[in-house]
């Protein structure tokens, strides 16, 4: 997934671009960022899981995919497709040094991956890049993505059901990449919500030295509390960044939380010193639906 970013940013774009989520279905041809639609799912159509099946419902999908330019004629359009960060799982790998052969990388990366994924390692699509060096650790740091291939495939057919060339899966939290500011010598903290889906990413100059994903439904809380697990996380994380790294975070990125962005915004503010703001895009606010499609777009409009 992560190598296929870097090629695709050197290609055409692809006409068109999509965002599964479990509120709707985003999409957007690059061409021209004014298409951009969010269709909302009528019934629940998606459970995202990282192990089990996902798409529950796909005949609620058929009216939220565009009728025009989907493929009806011999050839299918090109798409890049974002999923739920859930579906997925993302780590930042240390190593002391790598085998210089491709090959036994990847196998070292899927060793260290094992233990930490609800699903057969050797059964995945394993994709990983190796971030540029913290002169501060002597460690290489690795940042591995990692997919169940059935849960892939589930993703990919229902794109080429509905008559679309799938080039590219990445999660909604990576493709948004983009969007993230770059601080130099700053810790960026980003929250972003969707659904049940809670992602929390740390970055130092735009590389990710943390990457944390939670389904909220999955926790033991009442839905009231949701709210306060999450400050709870990103308290537990701006104390790992100090901990860790030696250095406080002192920017945070809000994503997907609505009418209470100002809220937690100040409130962690008031509480920490750590200056905030909502995702941003030139093309408009990212939502819950939109954030790792606004990224892509990013790169290809």
């Amino acid at each position: 997934m992560l190598d296929k970013i870097q090629h695709w940013v050197k290609e055409p774009p692809p006409e068109y671009l999509f965002e599964i989520s479990e509120r709707g279905l985003a999409f957007v041809q690059p061409r021209n960022p004014s298409t951009l639609r969010v269709s909302p799912l009528s019934e629940k159509a998606l459970a995202v899981s990282p192990s089990e099946p996902n798409i529950i419902r796909v005949d609620v999908f058929q009216n939220a995919f565009p009728k025009n330019g989907n493929g009806s004629g011999p050839r299918r359009a090109k798409a890049g497709l974002v999923i739920p960060d859930y579906a997925a799982r993302v780590s930042v790998l240390d190593f002391d040094e790598l085998p210089p052969d491709e090959e036994q990388r990847l196998a070292l990366v899927r060793f260290r991956l094992k233990k930490g994924v609800p699903f057969s390692i050797d059964e995945a699509q394993v994709s990983f890049s190796i971030q540029p060096a913290n002169p501060q650790r002597k460690k290489l740091e690795v940042l591995a993505a990692a997919i169940a291939r059935p849960v892939l495939n589930e993703y990919e057919t229902l794109l080429r059901n509905f008559g679309y060339q799938v080039g590219l899966v990445v999660p909604s939290s990576l493709a948004a990449m983009p969007l993230y500011p770059a601080l130099p010598g700053a810790m960026t903290l980003v929250a972003k919500i969707s659904g049940n889906i809670f992602s929390i990413v740390l970055l130092e100059n735009r590389q990710i030295r943390v990457f944390r994903c939670v389904d909220l439904s999955s926790e033991e809380s009442l839905p009231g509390d949701q709210s306060e697990l999450m400050s709870t996380l990103l308290q537990q994380t701006l104390a790992f960044a100090e901990d860790e790294w030696n250095q406080p975070v002192q920017h945070l990125v809000l994503c997907g939380f609505g009418s209470q962005t100002d809220e937690i915004g100040l409130a962690f503010e008031r509480e920490f010193g750590v200056s905030w703001a909502p995702l941003r895009s030139r093309f408009g606010a990212p939502s819950k639906e939109t954030a790792g499609l606004f990224g892509m777009l990013e790169q290809y409009a």
